[in-house]
C-alpha cells in the first residue's frame, strides 16, 4: 500500500481523475502512477456551502449598510475574496489528499495506451473548463464593480475556488510531462 506521508506537500500528488472505475493520481516527486484503494474522505467539501452562506450573509449586511457604494471597497473585496478562495481551496485539497489511500498502478501496455488517450482528452476538457471559469471570474468582477453586489460576490467566490482547486488538485500545467512519462512507462507502469 502506498500511503501519503504527512510531510508530503500537495504539489507532489496530482489528481488525474477517474478512468475505468478507478481514480488515478500521479506522484510527481517519485514519478509514479497511482490508483486509489478506497474512497477518500470528502468532509472537507462541507466548507464550500458553509463559506458561501457566510459570505452571502456578510455581503447582504455590507450592502444594506451602504459600504459597497465606494469603488475602492469593491476592489478591496475582490482581493479579499481571491485570498480567501486561495486558502479555502488549499485547505480543502490538503484534507482531501490527507485521506487518500493509494497503491502503485499496474496498467499493461494496452491499458496504458488507452489511459494516455483518455488523459489527453481530459486535459483538453479541463483546460476549456478552467478557461471558462477564468472568463466568468472576469465577468463576475465587472458585475461586482459595476454594482450587483450579492450575486456577483457569491459567483466570484465560486469562480475563484474552482480555479484554485484545479490549480492544487489537477495541476494541468504538469499533465503534458505526466502523459509523456506514462507513455514511456518510466518508473511507473
Amino acid at each position: 500500500m502506498y500511503l501519503i506521508k504527512k510531510d508530503v506537500h500537495m504539489e507532489t500528488i496530482i489528481n488525474l481523475g477517474i478512468w475505468e472505475n478507478k481514480n488515478y493520481h500521479f506522484d510527481w516527486e517519485n514519478k509514479v502512477l497511482l490508483e486509489e484503494t478506497s474512497s477518500p474522505n470528502y468532509w472537507s467539501y462541507i466548507l464550500l456551502p458553509v463559506t458561501l452562506y457566510i459570505i452571502n450573509k456578510i455581503s447582504d449586511i455590507l450592502a444594506e449598510a451602504g459600504i459597497f457604494n465606494n469603488q475602492l471597497v469593491r476592489v478591496g473585496t475582490v482581493l479579499i475574496l481571491g485570498v480567501l478562495s486561495y486558502f479555502l481551496a488549499a485547505l480543502i485539497i490538503r484534507f482531501y489528499h490527507g485521506t487518500l489511500k493509494l497503491k502503485k498502478s499496474e496498467l499493461d501496455e494496452e491499458q496504458s495506451k488507452k489511459f494516455v488517450r483518455s488523459l489527453k482528452r481530459r486535459r483538453g476538457y479541463f483546460k476549456c473548463l478552467l478557461n471558462l471559469f477564468r472568463i466568468l471570474t472576469v465577468v463576475a468582477i465587472l458585475l461586482f464593480v459595476i454594482g450587483n453586489e450579492t450575486i456577483a460576490v457569491l459567483f466570484l467566490l465560486v469562480s475563484f475556488l474552482v480555479i484554485f482547486m484545479f490549480k492544487f488538485d489537477y495541476q494541468l500545467n504538469r499533465w503534458f510531462e505526466i502523459i509523456k512519462i506514462v507513455e514511456k512507462g518510466e518508473k511507473n507502469v
